[in-house]
Parts: structure tokens; sequence; C-alpha cells
């Protein structure tokens, strides 16, 4: 198949993707976590008045030296990038569905176009555009897609930290553009921390030389440095 034709074709995939998770966005209540994920996203305050799961806010309202600067740099349940995308869309398209489901949507669409990179460089062209629409079409995916919970940017950091990985050969850089990927990843949800043993498997298994390489290490390394407000 030539490039122009799998352009076309991709770029059809890629509109039936965002027809099907765009169609009807602002219809429907908040459902579940996204109640609490977009409240704590309008004005990037860690606090959903639980009876049972206190904040850090609550810990230490009443201490003498105030509030510690390092409350700002996480929330005390989940890490910090899905609020922080979401407050920022809500500064833009307003204090609605469609403002904080939209990442989603977006990160989802990011995700089609990665399978059909994947499924490319791993086997032909073919199974790259295969793989798309499938990914394009399943109700899951279309799903957590329409929804502004973390699962959507998890999906997507994931697929784009092994895109980067499987490159590696062409472009030891890759390494380092994997690391940052995971480290966003964790940014978003710590569930992306599979991503080191799936490497650490397959590099120990099939490709031991990588652990010579400094770019190897320098990936890894920035993945923690991405994550360090999160430590912190």
């Amino acid at each position: 198949m030539n490039k122009k034709t799998a352009g076309y074709i991709l770029l059809a995939i890629l509109c039936l993707a965002g027809f099907l998770r765009l169609y009807g966005l602002n219809r429907g209540d908040a459902i579940s976590d996204e109640v609490l994920l977009s409240f704590r996203a309008i004005k990037m305050v860690d606090f959903d008045e639980g009876d049972f799961q206190t904040t850090p806010l609550e810990w230490f309202d009443k201490s003498p030296g105030g509030i510690p600067w390092w409350t700002s740099l996480s929330f005390h349940d989940h890490p910090p990038l899905v609020f922080f995308t979401q407050h920022v869309f809500m500064n833009i398209f307003g204090e609605n569905s469609v403002a904080f489901r939209l990442p989603s949507v977006l990160f989802g669409l990011g995700s089609v176009y990665l399978v059909y990179l994947l499924g490319t460089l791993l086997f032909s062209v073919e199974a790259g555009l295969i793989s798309a629409l499938l990914l394009a079409v399943t109700v899951n995916h279309v799903y957590v897609s329409r929804i502004g919970l973390q699962e959507s940017y998890v999906i997507f950091f994931i697929l784009l930290s092994l895109y980067y990985f499987f490159k590696v050969d062409k472009k030891s850089k890759n390494f380092i553009y994997s690391g940052i990927a995971v480290g966003f990843g964790l940014l978003a949800k710590y569930t992306v921390g599979i991503v080191f043993p799936i490497i650490v498997t397959y590099t120990l298994l099939f490709k031991r030389e990588y652990l010579r390489k400094p770019k190897f290490w320098i990936g890894g390394l920035l993945s923690l440095v991405i994550f360090l407000p999160v430590i912190i």
C-alpha cells in the first residue's frame, strides 16, 4: 500500500474515532469520580469533603505554621496532571462537562494514532491501519475517551512510551523520549508504572545490550525527575 492511500485511510479512521468520541459529549451528568476530579480541578484545590478520607488542607488547616508549600505540588490521592489539564480546559471553555471531558477525547484520538504507528513500526502499514480501526471503534476505549477520568491519559502515555522504546534501535535518544512519556504518564495515574517491569523484562530477555547505553538510564532517571512533585 502506498503512503498516500494509507494516509487517506488513516484520516478516515481518525475522523470516525473523533465522531464516536465527540458526538453528544455534553450529554449526561458527571459520573462517579468525574465529579470529584472536575470539582477539584476548577481551582486546583485538594479538597473533596470526605468524612473518612481527609486531605492535607484539612490536616494543616489549624496548624501554627500554616499549610506547607509542598501541598500544592500534588493531590493526596492522585497525581496532578489530570487535575491541571482539566483546570486549563475549564478556564478556556467554561465549567461544563465538555471542558473536563475534552482532554480525554484528545488523548483517545492520540492513542488511535499511536496504535497505527506501533502497528506500522512492528509489522506493516496494513497492520497499523487495522489496529487503529479496531481501537477507534472498540466500545471500552470509546467510553473511556468520553469521560473525564484518568484512563484515556494512561492509555496514551503507555502507548507513547512503548512506541519510542521500540524505536531505540534507530535512534538511542528515543530512550529519553520513552522515559519522559513514562514520567508524564505517572503524573496522570500511578498504574502507568506497569511500563517499568515490561521494559525491564523485555530488555533482560532480548536486548541486554541496552543496559550498556547511557541514554537507557537517563530515560529512567528523567521519569523519576518528572515524578518528583508526587514524591515530594
